[in-house]
């Protein structure tokens, strides 16, 4: 038996696509319902209709096909990108949940996993309620703070970012464009999900309070609720398995550092993790193939833009306000940028200048 802990988007599709590989697999979800609490912008590229073909409309509240960057002058760009959807978290962590039960796995609710100790039958868990259970395979898919990674001795020294979000009631624009603020925090954005709706959130280490009204300030929000979690950072030495225990998602540190989303990789490395489990490659390769580059990129672009001063960014959004860099960004999804980072250096010689400036 497969037990994997964590009922989101990384543990769900990881069990959909090993229980239509006829294994038998368990979700464990230590909430009451698949999908609560909510702490993400909910916002996927069209990636996502690579690993999900039929998305049900129900599930996505708005698509957004342009975004603009404003720089700490409120100078700004628009930029058109693929587009992109805005899910409701909630009803897309259970479609996933739905999907794996009718693939055939059981998912548990309010089962809280403690620890797991070797013995000679398997891997034996016990759940803070008292209960216990005995797989052969444990997938940790428990979030940032992964109780199943600190077990195994796989945490690694691992390092967070704050991720602060509010729905609020905000004088939108266009209904189909992201607004992205840079000079706070590492970034903030504000996105719509309907005519007077638009989720406003930042990413940040420092000032994550003081920021993130500023933000709401800016964008003249009138809060409805808030949201709040931790993001963890790539860390590209970090072992992500060790004998029968694996880990995906932000368990995994599986997250794209340069917009801090991590539904996308978490579904890609749970693909490969099927294989993986199916003997067609170790988990470790698979996934590094898979996504290791990109992971690591995107990593270096948000170590690189947390070192930039105001007047930085300023002269940043300055170049990238030509067409030339524009009809790059409008021509690729932003998950891969090993596809087009080298021909902006190409197009635009002076972005060195960023990279060489913080080394």
């Amino acid at each position: 038996m497969i037990a994997v802990i964590g009922g989101g988007p990384a543990g769900t599709f990881a069990a959909y696509n090993l229980a239509r590989q006829g294994f038998e697999v368990c979700v464990y979800e230590e909430h009451k319902v698949v999908g609560s609490p909510i702490q993400c912008s909910g916002v996927i590229t069209p990636v996502i209709e690579q690993i999900l073909p039929d998305i049900p409309k129900d599930i996505i509240v708005n698509t957004i096909d342009k975004v603009r960057f404003y720089a700490p002058d409120n100078t700004f760009f628009d930029v058109k990108i693929p587009t992109d959807y805005v899910f409701d978290r909630g009803k897309l962590d259970q479609y996933l949940a739905k999907c794996a039960e009718e693939a055939g796995v059981k998912i548990i609710l309010e089962k809280r996993f403690d620890h797991f100790e070797r013995k000679t039958e398997g891997l034996h868990i016990s759940f803070e309620d008292g209960t216990s259970t005995v797989a052969q395979t444990i997938i940790g898919a428990d979030g940032p703070h992964s109780k199943v990674a600190k077990c195994a001795g796989l945490m690694q020294d691992r390092e967070y970012v704050h991720g602060l979000q509010a729905r609020a009631y905000v004088p939108i624009e266009e209904m189909n464009r992201v607004d992205i603020f840079l000079g706070y925090g590492s970034f903030g954005w504000s996105i719509p999900e309907n005519e007077k709706i638009a989720r406003v959130g930042i990413v940040c280490e420092y000032n994550k309070k003081e920021d993130f009204h500023r933000l709401l300030e800016r964008t003249k929000a009138k809060v409805i609720g808030y949201q709040s979690g931790m993001i963890p950072l790539y860390n590209p030495k970090g072992k992500r398995s060790d004998d029968g225990v694996y880990l995906i998602g932000d368990a995994a540190g599986h997250v794209k550092n340069s917009t801090h989303g991590g539904i996308l990789y978490s579904m890609l490395a749970g693909q490969e993790l099927a294989k993986a489990l199916q003997g067609k490659g170790s988990y470790e390769s698979l996934w590094r193939k898979k996504l290791g580059l990109n992971l690591w990129l995107n990593l270096r672009i948000h170590t690189t833009l947390n070192k930039f001063s105001e007047q930085d960014l300023n002269k940043l959004v300055h170049l990238f306000s030509q067409d030339k860099l524009k009809k790059i960004l409008s021509q690729n999804v932003r998950d891969f940028p090993s596809k087009f980072l080298m021909q902006m250096l190409i197009r635009e010689p002076r972005l060195l200048q960023f990279g060489l400036k913080v080394r």
